[in-house]
């Protein structure tokens, strides 16, 4: 399952901050203004179809890093993230996740992020109510910093999330997993396209894929 969450994690920043001093124990206790930059930042996806660029760097303890690159197509509730080695589709009620090297695919009932982290979590954080928002200053080059300290809930096995905001638009995000797993994900370019085939985009067509094996673990 990381290796799926991993797909929709952003770039790596080295500004920590320290959450010692004050005690979160809910999303309440949010910054405003970070809190603010994020809903802004994050209202076009949900007004919007977009397709989002992006490269994605995985680092696990005592391994070199893999780099690849990807892209996410979002509407609505829909959604399709497309990697080298696997792929993740979702019409808002079923969700398959194609791997692509052994030719399978798992079918699932989509849960809307409840037990899973979905691509369209992570492009509207500002909708959490798991993680307190700290604006931790603004660099040089214009990004401002936000830090995402996890509460109970679905980004538990997070011990920190970092959050890079430019222009009014999410530039990057990183995570560090509890277990050491870095994940660093960079966006190269959003664009909103006026329309999309969802039938193209957002189901899987078995007829597609010769030979697939399909793995059907929907409950009923």
């Amino acid at each position: 399952m990381k290796q799926l969450l991993s797909a929709i994690l952003f770039a790596l920043l080295a500004l920590p901050v320290s959450y010692a001093q004050s005690q979160y124990l809910s999303s309440k206790d949010s910054d405003p203004e970070a809190l603010s930059m994020l809903t802004k930042a994050g209202q076009s996806f949900t007004s919007k179809h977009a397709q989002v660029n992006f490269k994605l760097k995985v680092t696990f303890p005592g391994e070199a890093p893999v780099t690849s690159e990807g892209v996410l197509y979002q509407s609505g509730k829909s959604y399709n993230l497309q990697l080298k080695e696997y792929a993740i589709i979702s019409d808002g009620m079923t969700r398959w996740v194609y791997l692509k090297g052994p030719n399978e695919v798992n079918i699932y009932n989509e849960s809307n992020g409840q037990d899973w982290i979905s691509p369209q979590d992570f492009l509207k954080l500002h909708t959490a109510n798991d993680l307190v928002f700290v604006l931790a200053g603004t660099r040089a080059d214009g990004v401002s910093i936000i830090e995402a300290k996890p509460l109970k809930g679905r980004f538990e096995e997070y011990s920190k999330i970092t959050i890079g905001i430019k222009g009014g638009a999410l530039n990057f995000i990183n995570a560090l997993s509890s277990d050491g797993m870095r994940q660093d994900m960079s966006i190269t370019t959003i664009a909103y396209p006026a329309t999309m085939d969802a039938q193209k985009l957002f189901t899987f067509n078995k007829a597609a894929y010769p030979g697939v094996y399909v793995e059907d673990l929907r409950l009923d």
